[in-house]
């Protein structure tokens, strides 16, 4: 049970940084220093694999929870080289 919670905290993190990126860019709210958004949602989406990475070292877990942070990892980590990745270039 403990894992699955690990694994909503890190969803609801990512999500919170999608939803920052995407109100930003849709100008749904404005930042004066728009690399204070960047380090925030940044900071989100390494909370988030860290926690993955976390579950994923864990010794006896079972095999789809394993799956499962791996799936979620690959997923942020394509993520965040498309926002701020590209972002920078």
């Amino acid at each position: 049970m403990k894992h699955k919670s690990l694994q909503t905290i890190s969803l609801i993190l990512v999500l919170i940084s999608l939803i920052m990126e995407v109100g930003y860019n849709q100008a749904w709210y404005e930042f004066n220093n728009p690399q204070a958004l960047f380090g925030i949602s940044l900071a989100l989406v390494l909370v988030s694999m860290s926690l993955n990475v976390k579950i994923i070292r864990t010794m006896g877990i079972q095999a789809h929870t394993r799956k499962t942070s791996q799936l979620a990892l690959v997923v942020t980590a394509i993520y965040a080289v498309a926002v701020f990745g590209f972002e920078l270039i």
